[in-house]
This record gives structure tokens, C-alpha cells and sequence, in this order.
């Protein structure tokens, strides 16, 4: 998530200079993939290849959407704050530093959670999709006995801290995109 999602929302943010474009990105983002979770499973559907460890009946749509829009929003409010088109130099990279720390601050807050609550039985039902299993899936798998894989606790921190800086490298290079399209004369 921290290489392609920053890209994404800066230079939607940076090339259109709308004041919630990244959230309106987002937005896009969740309101599709929760029509893709809601309106697939009412097709019916078998598998024709094995083994099939899940009895299907219907398409199944992929997992109910990762919460972006609310790191998303979060972005928005500093760059609201942060008038981003006038940085250069090293304020860019501040700029770029500053927007993966609240990217990743954000999204660890909401989406731990939530990740927590769609593991759980009471995210298996329409809405959330957590009920559906794709054909190949085995019951034995953590999936379908609705567990986490096992961790390492000692990799956690190093884990952040690459996601971090490779976050705000795709910040920055984000927004340089964003004000190269900026140029662009039609």
C-alpha cells in the first residue's frame, strides 16, 4: 500500500488542484469494490476446476475494501493546510515526509481495527463478504477458520519503518507527477 496508493493520491491531488481529490479518489475506490461485494454473489456461478474445498454457488467478490478514504481524508486536511504547489526543493520533501507519517499513523489506526472486525464472525454476511471463500481455499487454511497468519513481533517495527520511507518516496515522486500533468496544455 505504501508504494502504489501515495502515487495515486498525490498526483490526483497535485494534477487536478480540487480540494478533496484524493478523498474523492478513495471514495471511488470503496464505493466500487463495495458494489463488486454486493452485487457479484447474485450471480450464480460453480467451479469447473479442482479441488474444491468450498461449496460455491455464486461469483465471489474479492474482500471488502482496505478504509483508504479515511487516510485519504487525513491528507486532504494537511495539504489543505500545507499549500503543497507552492514547495519546492527541500520543503517537497518535507511535504512528502510529513504525508507518509499521517498516511501510515492514519491507516494503522482505522484499518487494525477493522482488519480485526472482518476476521470476525460478525463481518460474515452480505455486506462486509467476509463469509465468502473462493473455491480453492482448504478449511484447514487461517482464512476459513478466521484467523491472522502467525507473526513476528520483531519484524513489526522494521516493517513500519520500510513502509514508511517507501511511502514518502512515493509521495514525492507522486507530486512530481502530479505537477508535470499540471503543465500539460491541451
Amino acid at each position: 500500500l505504501s508504494a502504489l496508493v501515495p502515487i495515486v493520491l498525490t498526483v490526483a491531488a497535485r494534477s487536478t488542484g480540487y480540494r478533496w481529490a484524493a478523498t474523492a479518489v478513495a471514495g471511488f475506490y470503496t464505493l466500487f469494490n463495495i458494489g463488486l461485494v454486493l452485487i457479484l454473489p447474485l450471480f450464480p456461478a460453480e467451479p469447473k476446476l479442482g479441488p474444491v474445498y468450498q461449496h460455491v454457488a455464486h461469483f465471489i467478490p474479492e474482500a471488502f475494501p482496505i478504509l483508504l478514504i479515511v487516510p485519504a481524508f487525513a491528507l486532504d486536511l494537511l495539504w489543505k493546510r500545507y499549500n503543497a504547489s507552492t514547495a519546492s526543493g527541500g520543503r517537497v520533501w518535507r511535504f512528502s515526509l510529513v504525508s507518509a507519517a499521517v498516511f501510515l499513523v492514519v491507516l494503522l489506526a482505522v484499518e487494525w481495527p477493522f482488519a480485526n472486525f472482518l476476521m470476525s464472525p460478525a463481518a460474515r454476511n452480505r455486506f462486509f463478504g467476509a463469509a465468502y471463500f473462493w473455491y480453492g481455499l482448504p478449511p484447514t487454511s487461517y482464512l476459513a477458520r478466521g484467523l491472522f497468519f502467525p507473526s513476528n513481533p520483531a519484524a513489526f517495527w522494521p516493517g513500519i519503518l520500510l513502509a514508511f520511507l517507501v511511502a514518502a518516496l512515493a509521495f514525492r515522486f507522486g507530486a512530481s507527477r502530479g505537477e508535470w500533468l499540471r503543465t500539460i496544455k491541451r
